[in-house]
């Protein structure tokens, strides 16, 4: 492993080793592409995002049935794990905006971006061509409205400046704006330390039971956004957990919570079990990025010791979820919260799972306990083992939300873990072919194989032009030629046919992914028989931390490929093998979340 963390510069902005870009631009950076020719001239806040047209500004507010349906969207749909927002709270801002009442500007702000939000989620399909389609405009428009007010505020600063500062970051991230997002996220932390949301409330300061709860919620859901903004850019985290004694909100419905009542008189079974959990996960990604990704380097023994005892905290946490929160084998995709959240709480843990497993993936397996015991020799075949089932998680659900018409372009989340899933299995690939990995420790990859690359076709083709995201997967494409050669390269022992077909085929599935078109969603959402469940009890197989199944399920038809017998390079190295033919040496500390060396152009292969 390298000696230290790589220390990476993108257009002039430091990532970290856990970034899931350093690798794209170091590629970018090495060719004889110049990324500051391809980059459109910006603001400093918004410098990497895509331009965004003018907007009209005579949109008129929403009608009150308009209202009434944004509001049941947003809440019901848009939001399954960030309730940072109080139901009849917005409500009561809502009314008194379309009468024309007197509102502070951040509560304005709050019930504008809440129709802005839901209006991502009217339609599906590519809703950016020809400067985006009606409903968009509209939502652009508010979404303009609430930032102009902001951008007036006076102080003093209160609980809705936030909230409206973290909509506006989720509305950001929802349109592919993450680095503008950052920015005005950074400016959200900074308000809610100056008015203490990072500490324990006094029972001094008297507050109402809904402002109690609200001020936990709105810490909670930052505290969530920081973590993944991390990990996403590969940035320091803004909050220390030495720093906070915040509770945890409690499990109450934003319809019992009210102001008047007292907290032991409401019942304790609301909608924030997700939330919480979210939470809960989100100190564990925290916690896994200071022991796996510190500045030192770790030892083989730190790295498989610090592995460990990260998986058993995500198994204990996995434990402690609801059972209609656990994983499931097949995927939700109706429109029910509940449902949502099972998504979004299955897609999370299995990218942790990835990102605590991913450094014991480029073992030297041939150097690996050659010291130690022989007992000690397959440390490395368990979190492997784990990594694959988190990568056939994401990729299986991904795919059948494509499938059932269910994947929105506003779903930041899986856009995000599906790249994280994508790139890793591309290295793993590219490793295998490198070295004597032990066998079986992926079934079925070249189906997983083929899945990533109709998912990556269909993830690109949903990216806006000009985005951050268009970039990564323009790059990311580069790597999977890169994996598809070797692919063409790795055949079995004893056998001279490739393990995942020849290059021809792998290259036709891509092109058809392109060319498949998504099964449209109806009247601008999922059929009502969408609602129930295309899946079975959770808790199966997918879900579930390897040492509690025997085997790996991939929840498809495709029959289950022979694994048994240990796949080797059989090739003659070529000028590009030479280039990369050590990835041994990489280190996971010089790779980012998406599996992307922080150190050279390890992956500028000739066609």
């Amino acid at each position: 492993m390298s000696s230290e963390p790589p220390q990476t510069f993108a257009a002039g902005q430091h990532i970290g080793p856990t970034a899931g870009v350093s690798f794209l631009y170091h590629v970018w950076n090495r060719s004889e592409i110049n990324e500051g020719e391809t980059v459109p001239a910006a603001p400093l806040t918004c410098y990497g995002d895509m331009p965004q047209p003018v907007i009209r500004q005579d949109e008129q507010f929403p009608t009150p049935d308009e209202a009434k349906a944004f509001l049941a969207r947003y809440f019901r749909f848009a939001t399954p794990t960030y309730r940072f927002l109080h139901q009849p709270t917005v409500e009561h801002w809502m009314s008194q905006i379309l009468a024309g009442s007197p509102l502070l500007m951040a509560e304005a702000a709050c019930a504008l971006l809440v129709c802005a939000q839901a209006l991502l989620y009217s339609a599906d399909g590519d809703r950016y061509k020809e400067g985006g389609d009606e409903e968009l405009i509209r939502s652009r428009s508010y979404f303009d409205k609430a930032k102009a007010l902001l951008n007036q505020e006076p102080g003093p600063a209160t609980l809705a400046s936030v909230q409206a500062r973290l909509a506006v970051c989720l509305y950001l991230l929802c349109t592919f704006r993450i680095n503008e997002c950052r920015f005005c996220f950074s400016l959200a932390c900074t308000i809610s330390t100056s008015i203490g949301l990072h500490r324990k409330t006094s029972p001094s300061q008297k507050l109402d039971l809904v402002t109690l709860e609200s001020r936990k919620r709105t810490f909670w859901c930052a505290y969530v956004f920081d973590n993944y903004l991390s990990v996403m850019l590969g940035r320091p985290r803004i909050f220390r957990d030495e720093d906070i004694d915040q509770q945890y909100p409690r499990n109450i419905d934003d319809q019992d919570l009210l102001s008047s009542e007292s907290p032991e008189e409401l019942p304790q079974h609301g909608n924030l079990e997700a939330f919480i959990a979210h939470a809960h996960l989100a100190k564990l990604m925290a916690r896994n990025s200071d022991l796996l990704y510190p500045l030192r380097p770790l030892s083989e023994d730190q790295v498989f010791e610090r592995t460990d005892q990260m998986l058993e905290a995500v198994y204990h946490w996995r434990q402690n979820l609801p059972d209609f929160l656990k994983p499931r084998d097949r995927t939700l995709a109706g429109q029910r919260t509940f449902e949502r959240q099972n998504t979004v709480l299955k897609l999370a843990y299995a990218h942790l799972r990835i990102l605590v497993t991913r450094r014991c993936l480029l073992m030297d397996f041939s150097q690996l306990g050659r010291s130690s015991s022989a007992s000690e020799d397959g440390r490395a075949e368990k979190p492997i083992r784990e990594c694959a089932a988190a990568i056939g998680t994401i990729l299986h659900t991904t795919y059948e939300l494509f499938q059932r018409g269910s994947m929105y372009q506003s779903f930041w989340v899986t856009h995000y873990v599906a790249l994280v899933a994508i790139s890793t299995l591309y290295v793993f690939m590219i490793q295998n072919s490198r070295s004597s990995i032990p066998a079986g420790l992926f079934p079925d990859i070249d189906v997983f194989f083929d899945k990533a690359q109709y998912c990556q076709a269909q993830l690109a083709a949903m990216t806006p032009d000009g985005s951050q995201a268009r970039r990564h997967y323009n790059l990311l494409d580069r790597l999977r030629k890169r994996a598809e050669k070797d692919a063409g390269r790795v055949q079995r022992a004893g056998d001279r046919t490739p393990s995942m077909g020849p290059p021809s085929l792998v290259t036709n599935i891509y092109q058809q992914a392109l060319a498949t078109p998504v099964p449209p969603l109806a009247n601008g959402h999922a059929n009502a028989d969408r609602r129930t469940s295309v899946s079975g009890e959770a808790g199966g197989s997918m879900g579930r931390p390897l040492h509690e199944i025997e085997t790996y399920s991939t929840g498809t038809d495709v029959a289950a490929k022979d694994v048994t017998v240990t796949m080797v390079g059989q090739f003659t190295p070529s000028k590009d093998d030479y280039a990369s033919q050590n990835l041994l040496d990489w280190g996971w500390e010089n790779l980012d979340t998406v599996g992307f060396p922080g150190e050279g152009d390890l992956f500028d292969f000739q066609a």
